[in-house]
């Protein structure tokens, strides 16, 4: 493996000194080995994350236990020492902390990690038990025989719900970046007959051998006393005994060199498109200087390749007869399983048939960027963006969330990254941004785009008439290009305003303002008729989210233009806006931080922005074009066409498309307007039909409340909505929704249907509606009822009866265009259990309209909800969310939701469930596999 010589390319600047500790941190370890980061931190109030990180995965295993630290992650959550049993997620969830959303863990090759997230922090009590999980989950975890063999089949059934094609690529891309190691024979999940059949010793030894403290950290951040927690940790961790003198030891695992290239052709019949990956492996930077200013340099030499490159990749691609639909670059720890191991990496995805063109033209790139290198205007705009993005990193210095600190410290964990504090890190970054140049950026990419230690991967379709290609092909390409003659990048940029000089805008002035001290709001309304909104706050100082909604959305539109409305905003995006195609609006915008971006939903039509406080005026200049300049171009539209078409070609050989089709036809008949795209709906797109489409969705300002939450001031902000926002166009009358008629079918329908699939498996889909008024009472009735039911098939369906990975419980309520609700449950399993699955459904469902919901299912839902409500009221997305239902549907959450909240009851809940009944409108769809193969077969 090339050894990355790192001080050759960056020495001018880099020093060996490490980067200073965050002063705020309080890190160290105790004497058995365990390590500790505690750091206290008020964003959100009231909550901290409580994080246990052991520096072990799946890498670890022996043949016999494949899949077995996965497996026991699950038994974390099946009983510890002091909380047996489901005690450890009924405590927990008792106090708001919801298993799967706060509560939770992921194991990869090198790493487990477990966290407990948004915990109170208002008990002492609370905080105690936290810790003591962490405690318990380091070295005290039961791994009783009889739990063990329940989770068997929840585990098998985790396997059979990722085993998609997707899944399966990604398992035999790593399989050739790990070629000759280890990482070569593992594939984190393991196979069916051996999760079936291992040994319950098997995990216990796992467990004992590599769960050790000196393998593992725990992470506190949030609103407590750190140095209350730090004697805390010291106190209860130190009876987790220290491994012994023979202990066993992580072996640092190596991926050897490989002179020639590695090819890797997979090809799977559910494989939805075409997709041609290039990794040039390098070893990863020395893990001892990874908190050095030498290491940080070497991130943001990198961070300017990476984003220089994928500038001129996202060029190529909107190019008329672009040879990929799309690409991508990355440099540094791509890979991101191997911790010896970094890369270069390069990806395009083609249209099937194409991978050669895709492949020459993606090497191509990577050549031309070898032998030239960047130009200083491409660097001096990548400057311009990264200094921006570091400023806005230091201002928002104040506002960051626990999860934030989390990610620092368990990445110090694992790769010794620095923890600066926020001035050092600005300080230190702004620096080397600046003292880095464009020539030791090119040297930087000369000397890793290596033609040794390369990977080259395709993954396809595999169909009839569909001619894949070689290993023999590619490198044939590979060979052409190299001996090829390639000119360097030319950078085309023209720097002109937004909106063209010598533009009239009239504008229109303020004539009406009403102040809201609930909501803490003030209302503007112009002379023209268009109505602002301001909510200033100091959640986030460098934020200001923007939003603009009209009533009306795609109900306006008639059938032949529905989902080409349905589209309107990728097409938006893909085109630009005024005289700007969405390449010179990048550069454009370089050392900017202010976007819009028009959105559309069936009775909805909208944008939304967000802007640095100083970027405003962009963000309005954004606004502005978007209304009266919206960009349609030919070229633009056939290249979102050809990557619609390549994206569909294939659908009829996805299970989940093919699910999705008949979930469709089921709840809403043959409606013409709820139908999945298909290529034949394409085929009557016509692009002459989009500015009138456009018009209709976005028809007058007046139509349209205007509203601005975050670090803005009323009096800064006044003079621009004036400007801009007072000259668009408006109209006599308003749009308003009007009734598409695309209600769902009433009564009970079943579609029970059979397909060909990789990975037998049955899905099943319930789908329940009805009338319902739209106010808060029913609203949180319904909510409570689908959380009781997702309690109660986690115990009955998977924890008792192993069927399932999960079952999924939604509700949504709606009051265009009438007032109504629907409630989904879906959930994957095995053609054996699948009836039985389905009886136990409907059983629960019946208990609670029979008995009423159990009361710790209600309690423990308030206080979830109650914790949320606190979280979105201190950001500014929560608040412009509110502010859009008061003036859409007219629910005042910040008054009356808290009120109703706390009234609910179980008999409301009980009687949601009797409606949901009573109703009588159920849509049942089931997927079935043509034929099932025996599990030995499907392990493979």
């Amino acid at each position: 493996m090339m050894a990355l010589a790192a001080f050759t390319v960056y020495g001018a600047t880099a020093q060996m000194q490490p980067i200073p500790v965050d002063p705020e941190l309080r890190t160290g370890k105790l004497e058995n080995g365990m390590t500790y980061y505690i750091r206290h931190n008020d964003k959100p109030k009231g909550q901290a994350d409580f994080y246990i990180i052991h520096n072990v995965g799946a890498i670890q295993e022996n043949d016999a236990q494949q899949g077995l630290a996965h497996f026991l992650e699950h038994m974390a959550f099946n009983g510890t020492k002091n909380l047996p049993g489901k005690q450890l997620t009924q405590y927990l969830e008792s106090v708001g902390v919801k298993f799967g959303a706060n509560l939770n863990a992921a194991t990869s090759w090198d790493q487990t990690v477990y966290n407990i997230k948004d915990v109170p922090t208002s008990r002492e009590g609370i905080i105690d038990s936290a810790l003591l999980i962490l405690h318990d989950w380091s070295h005290f975890i039961a791994l009783q025989p009889e739990e063990i063999d329940s989770e068997r089949g929840v585990i098998m059934e985790e396997l059979r719900t990722r085993d998609g094609a997707s899944w399966r690529s990604s398992m035999k891309l790593i399989q050739a970046l790990g070629r000759g190691s280890k990482y070569e024979h593992r594939n984190l999940i393991g196979y069916l007959d051996g999760l079936k059949n291992f040994k319950h010793q098997e995990l216990v030894d796992f467990y004992h051998q590599w769960y050790r403290p000196d393998y593992q950290a725990v992470i506190i951040v949030g609103d407590i006393d750190a140095e209350a927690v730090e004697a805390k940790v010291r106190k209860l961790m130190a009876d987790i005994p220290a491994p012994g003198a023979d202990a066993s030891q992580k072996e640092v695992i190596t991926v050897p060199d490989n002179e020639e290239p590695i090819v890797s052709i997979y090809t799977d019949p559910e494989m939805q498109g075409s997709k041609v990956q290039i990794f040039i492996k390098r070893a990863a930077f020395p893990q001892q200087l990874a908190n050095t200013v030498a290491g940080e340099t070497l991130n943001i030499i990198q961070a300017y390749v990476s984003s220089m490159e994928n500038g001129r990749l996202q060029e190529i691609a909107m190019q008329p007869d672009a040879p990929f639909l799309s690409a991508g670059m990355a440099t540094g720890d791509v890979v991101g399983i191997i911790p010896t191991l970094n890369a270069t990496a390069f990806v395009v995805s083609t249209q099937d048939g194409k991978i050669n063109r895709g492949f020459e033209a993606i090497y191509t790139e990577m050549e031309r960027l070898r032998r030239h290198g960047f130009t200083q205007s491409e660097f001096e705009r990548t400057q311009k963006n990264l200094l921006r993005s570091v400023e806005r990193s230091y201002t928002n210095r104040n506002d960051r969330y626990n999860g934030s600190f989390v990610q620092t410290y368990l990445s110090n964990f694992q790769k010794n990254t620095p923890m600066p504090d926020a001035q050092t890190e600005w300080q230190l970054d702004s620096m080397l941004i600046c003292s880095i140049n464009v020539d030791m950026v090119n040297d930087f990419a000369s000397k890793t785009l290596t033609e040794n230690n390369q990977v080259i991967a395709v993954t396809a379709p595999e169909k009839e008439g569909l001619a894949n290609p070689s290993a023999e092909e590619l490198l044939a390409i590979r060979d052409k290009v190299i001996a090829s003659e390639i000119d360097p990048y030319e950078d085309n940029v023209v720097k002109e305003p937004l909106i063209p000089e010598g533009t009239q805008l009239k504008g229109s002035r303020v004539k009406k303002t009403h102040v809201d001290k609930l909501f803490g709001t003030t209302e503007w309304t112009l002379a023209n008729g268009v109505k602002i909104v301001v909510k200033p706050t100091t959640f986030k100082a460098d934020e200001v989210l923007m939003s603009a909604v009209a009533k009306g959305g795609l109900s306006l539109l008639s059938n032949e233009d529905y989902y080409m409305g349905s589209i309107m905003p990728a097409i938006n995006l893909m085109s630009g806006v005024g005289k700007f195609s969405a390449t010179e609006l990048r550069k454009q915008l370089s050392g900017k931080a202010a976007s819009v971006a028009p959105s559309v939903s069936n009775y909805n039509s909208s944008m939304s922005g967000s802007a640095s406080p100083k970027d405003l005026e962009t963000m309005l200049q954004l606004l502005y074009l978007h209304f009266t300049q919206p960009r349609f171009d030919r070229t633009d539209y056939d290249k979102l066409m050809t990557m619609f078409r390549a994206s569909l070609a294939n659908s009829e050989s996805d299970p989940d498309f093919q699910l999705q089709t008949h979930i469709l036809k089921a709840v809403y008949g043959d409606n013409p307007r709820r139908q999945n795209i298909t290529p034949e709906l394409l085929d009557t797109f016509d692009f002459e039909r989009l500015p009138a489409i456009y018009s209709k969705l976005y028809n007058g300002a007046n139509s349209f409340v205007f509203t601005f939450v975050g670090n803005v001031d009323p009096e800064t902000l006044k003079p621009l909505v004036e400007k801009y926002i007072g000259s668009l166009p408006t109209t006599k009358k308003p749009m308003n929704w009007i009734d598409d008629k695309t209600q769902p079918v009433q009564g009970e329908i079943t579609d029970d249907f059979r397909i060909e699939m990789q990975q037998p498996k049955v899905s099943v889909y319930y789908y329940f509606s009805g009338k319902m008024p739209y106010e808060f009472k029913e609203k949180l009735a319904l909510t409570f009822l689908t959380q009781a039911l997702n309690s109660r098939y986690l115990e009955s369906i998977r924890e008792e009866k192993g069927g399932t990975y999960g079952v999924s419980v939604k509700g949504s309520t709606d009051y265009i265009p009438d007032e109504s609700y629907d409630m989904t449950i879906s959930f994957d399993t095995n053609e054996e259990m699948a009836d039985e699955l389905c009886e136990i459904i409907m059983q629960e469902i019946r208990q609670i309209a029979e008995n009423g919901p159990k009361s710790e299912d209600i309690e423990k839902t308030r206080e979830y909800l109650l914790k949320s409500l606190k979280n979105s009221l201190e950001i500014n997305s929560g608040w412009l969310g509110y502010i859009q239902a008061k003036y859409g549907s007219g629910l005042n959450f910040v008054q009356d939701y808290e009120p109703a909240l706390r009234a609910l009851t179980a008999a409301d809940v009980q009687a949601m469930a009797r409606k949901v009944l009573a109703e009588g409108n159920l849509v049942k769809v089931v997927m079935r596999p043509e034929k099932a193969a025996d599990a030995g077969e499907e392990a493979k």
